[in-house]
């Protein structure tokens, strides 16, 4: 099953201003959701929710609203995927038979083989009319690079064009050592192209013990949520609470 991209895409961003994640309690707090044809980057460590976030965000669209979603990956393959999915209530396969749902697992990457993979990206946007797109990960592609000079002149031609002129709402999740910290200069171009970034930490309470949070620390044109806001992760996948401190941007 087919879906007009140009009809898709135009009535995204022309007719609905914001693209909802379904996220329980998230998108009330940025006007409804993020704004049609960003980019936003989903940063932070492993283990805080960034795949599950992003995967709801595909699920949500895709089942909801009958839109074309596409997770692209390059460090997890289909079937652990679909397994981790299953397990939070998340059935991608029947979505995949309806054509609204892809999964596309990229080899290990080097410098010279991402124009490539970037083309295979592009020709799957425009044969399945992807709107919505998930790239996992930017920390991945950083690392096939030997220089900051190549890496920026990649980085500012794959997220100032290629995604940009897609025309999809596209998360791009990026690696993060610690909750606030970098990966170095990548990650820092990365977050200043991008229309939005949300960073997502685990914070040591008592013991061993680990509460999550996510913070929206960028978000162009639009009124958000300020401060730490805390994520529950479930059997039925993520969802965010309202924070006790902070306020609107």
């Amino acid at each position: 099953m087919q879906h007009s991209k140009s009809e898709a895409n135009v009535k995204a961003i022309e007719e609905d201003a914001r693209v909802a994640t379904g996220i329980p309690g998230f998108d009330e707090m940025l006007e409804g959701g993020f704004p049609a044809g960003s980019l936003i980057t989903l940063a932070g460590r492993p283990g805080t929710g960034k795949t599950i976030f992003g995967s709801q965000f595909l699920y949500y669209g895709a089942k909801e609203h009958k839109e074309p979603g596409m997770y692209v990956s390059m460090l997890e393959g289909r079937k652990q995927y679909q397994r981790n999915m299953h397990r939070l209530g998340l059935e991608i396969a029947p979505l995949e038979a309806k054509g609204l749902f892809r999964f596309l697992e990229m080899p290990t990457l080097t410098a010279e083989g991402l124009p490539a993979i970037w083309e295979e990206i592009v020709r799957n946007i425009e044969e399945y009319n992807i709107v919505r797109l998930v790239i996992d990960s930017f920390t991945a592609m950083t690392q096939a690079f030997q220089t900051q000079g190549d890496l920026r002149v990649f980085t500012h031609m794959l997220l100032g064009k290629i995604v940009g002129g897609a025309g999809c709402t596209t998360l791009m999740i990026t690696e993060t050592p610690h909750a606030d910290a970098s990966t170095g200069a990548g990650a820092a171009m990365q977050e200043f192209i991008a229309d939005g970034v949300l960073h997502f930490s685990l914070v040591p309470v008592t013991g061993d013990a680990r509460v999550r949070y996510l913070e929206i620390t960028k978000m162009r044109g639009t009124d958000h949520q300020m401060g730490l806001i805390p994520v529950e992760i479930g059997s039925r996948g993520i969802s965010v609470q309202s924070p006790h401190v902070g306020g609107r941007a």
